[in-house]
């Protein structure tokens, strides 16, 4: 792990491995971020699953992590399927287990800071190791981190948010995706209410498709939302290709008045000219509103949904 950008290192909060838990100097005891988001309901609901299997689960995952750290910190590690898919990726560690704070509300440790494309950027990653990715806990953890980040590291800006998602069972790479920032406002608004004990209301929650779908049912939608509108793109493109040899058969038979022009396999057919009229319904909204409104019909346009991809995806 070599990296030109240097981090400014909190020394005023450690973190307690016995009791678990962020202590600033003044002896005061900080919420780490996960705690903050379970709190105020922003985190995964994992309330049905046996508190076996959570744990054993949670350790799976701190294995995986400690996997990609130890090779970050140059520690000997076997070059295992998990760490070959990450040197792929071409990231450029800072640091890891990041610990970032206000020093006297909120505390927690980044996974992975990353060089950005530009001077003086980074990037903020999270490792996952749950079977699915719970988008706005994600959202709302990434977006505290790079808010306490920034106002640490004045001089340097996060240029993005990002979730590496690893599978415990192949202990391999699932993906590597961007995440929706927040904003600073919100983030603000969150850590104050703990500070302040005030009630936090979350306006920015989205419900997810999965309430509805199954993960495999939520892919193939998207692959298919997908593959349609590269078929429209194509469709498109071979339209206006298609268009530019009507128009030369339509010109060539107005010229020589011919109505039909036969080919292998079928003919061209001329539609003649014609006028059509239409009404200029906002122009008689505005002079005859009560005509525009005897004449007006209303019909019901059944409820539909479409696909739309993230901008930042």
């Amino acid at each position: 792990m070599q990296s030109k950008i240097k981090l400014t290192q909190n020394t005023n909060v450690f973190f307690d491995e016995v009791s678990h838990s962020y202590i600033n100097q003044e002896g005061e005891l900080l919420i780490g971020v996960t705690s903050l988001m379970k709190k105020n309901g922003l985190g995964a609901d994992y309330s049905g699953i046996p508190e076996a299997t959570l744990k054993k689960a949670a350790e799976e995952g701190t294995a995986l992590h400690k996997e990609i750290e130890s090779f970050e910190l140059g520690e000997a590690v076997l070059e295992s399927p998990l760490i070959v898919q990450y040197k792929k990726l071409g990231l450029k560690c800072v640091a890891v287990e990041y610990l970032v704070t206000d020093d006297t509300t909120v505390a927690s440790s980044i996974d992975g800071v990353y060089e950005g494309s530009k001077k003086n950027t980074v990037i903020l990653v999270d490792f996952k190791s749950t079977a699915k990715i719970h988008k706005h806990a994600l959202e709302a953890q990434l977006s505290i981190y790079r808010v306490l980040f920034e106002r640490q590291n004045p001089k340097l800006k996060v240029e993005g948010l990002f979730v590496l998602h690893l599978d415990k069972k192949t202990r391999q790479i699932k993906g590597f995706y961007p995440v929706n920032d927040l904003g600073t406002e919100w983030v603000d608004e969150l850590i104050a209410c703990e500070r302040e004990g005030r009630v936090f209301v979350d306006t920015t929650e989205q419900p997810e498709a999965s309430l509805v779908l199954s993960d495999e049912e939520i892919s193939d939608a998207i692959a298919k939302a997908a593959k349609v509108d590269e078929l429209k793109a194509a469709v498109k493109v071979l339209e206006e290709g298609l268009k530019s040899y009507y128009d030369k058969v339509r010109d060539y038979m107005l010229a020589n008045n011919l109505t039909e022009m036969v080919a292998p396999g079928g003919k061209f057919v001329l539609k003649s000219a014609y006028e059509r009229t239409s009404i200029d319904t906002a122009k008689m909204k505005k002079i005859a509103p009560e005509l525009y409104t005897q004449c007006s019909k209303t019909q019901l346009v059944a409820a539909s949904v479409s696909f739309k991809p993230d901008k930042d995806g």
